[in-house]
């Protein structure tokens, strides 16, 4: 009996068939959150930490608050999921640090680590492809015919899981496709069977993937992500995810200024990030004005930074 991948599921709002809107389902750590995966101790002090402990990414609580929010004057409450490696037990930290926060989620689905080792599978511990394909294919049984906007790191193999199952949903991959791909990740045999039979349950008529979004935590070379197509935006810090939503209409210019402003007040120049943005063709040339102020209170601070040095000089 093949049964099915190990995962600890919540759902509180299964969308109805009739639902064709928008759906975001984000990854939590080192996308929503900067958890420390660079060292042992880090990793070690993860279970062990409380709400208030966990650092949340400048500028993702503001963009996560204004896609719930929506772009428009009313408030739409669209739907929101997260997906984790992480154990089911941190549900309750992660869920105070949202609340926090001010993020409302309708769903976190975790990797059931105690069914892992119990079903004496210890390499899924370390799978991130199987273990995020299984996820997002999960969820969409309960969101069939939404829009869905994925957002994730490039940490854990968030791009390869992501693309992958977007294009079985878009349907660009055929099942022998799948499993060829999920083999040349590396996932398991017997996990590429789960995953199978989890893809083919889902609804042919069904809605798409219509993004994804991969936070350049690790600083990668967004030129990497090229290989996935235009369906993959690769943004550099919480400003210029927000660029990009704004310029598709997922949030309004409120929630633009508010993520700015959060990555400003950590030391980093939005002017930069713009000037980036606007070279990658992330956004278009013509929303150049938007940011004309912002530009120059970054070049004042420069030259206030600059004068002070040059007066401490004196002294």
């Amino acid at each position: 009996m093949l049964g099915t991948y190990p995962l600890s599921i919540r759902n509180d709002r299964i969308l109805p068939e009739s639902y064709r809107g928008t759906a975001y389902v984000w990854d939590i750590d080192k996308t929503y959150l900067s958890t420390r995966f660079s060292s042992w101790r880090g990793m070690a002090m993860i279970p062990v930490e409380f709400a208030v402990d966990k650092e949340a990414i400048p500028g993702m609580p503001e963009i996560l608050r204004g896609l719930r929010r929506g772009p428009e004057k009313r408030v739409e409450c669209r739907p929101l999921y997260f997906v984790s490696a992480s154990p089911p037990f941190l549900r309750g930290v992660i869920e105070e640090k949202m609340l926090r926060d001010g993020v409302e989620q309708d769903g976190i689905i975790f990797k059931d680590w105690l069914r892992t080792v119990l079903q004496l599978r210890p390499y899924r511990l370390f799978d991130q492809v199987g273990f995020k394909t299984s996820a997002l294919l999960r969820g969409r049984m309960d969101r069939v015919n939404c829009e869905e906007y994925l957002f994730g790191d490039d940490y854990e193999s968030d791009a390869e899981a992501f693309a992958l199952y977007a294009r079985w949903i878009n349907g660009d991959l055929r099942a022998s496709g799948l499993e060829a791909e999920l083999s040349k990740a590396a996932v398991k045999p017997f996990d590429i069977k789960l995953i199978l039979r989890a893809a083919e349950a889902v609804p042919e008529s069904r809605g798409t993937v219509q993004k994804i979004f991969i936070h350049l935590e690790k600083r990668t070379p967004p030129e990497n992500f090229k290989r996935y197509g235009e369906i993959l935006v690769a943004v550099r810090g919480a400003y210029q995810l927000a660029l990009v939503l704004h310029e598709a209409g997922l949030i309004d210019a409120a929630t633009l200024h508010a993520a700015e402003a959060a990555v400003h007040a950590k030391g980093t120049l939005s002017s930069e990030l713009f000037a980036d943005a606007i070279q990658r063709k992330l956004i278009s040339k013509n929303k150049t004005a938007l940011k004309a102020s912002r530009r120059k209170e970054d070049s004042k601070e420069k030259k206030g930074k600059k004068k002070t040095v040059r007066n401490r000089g004196r002294f």
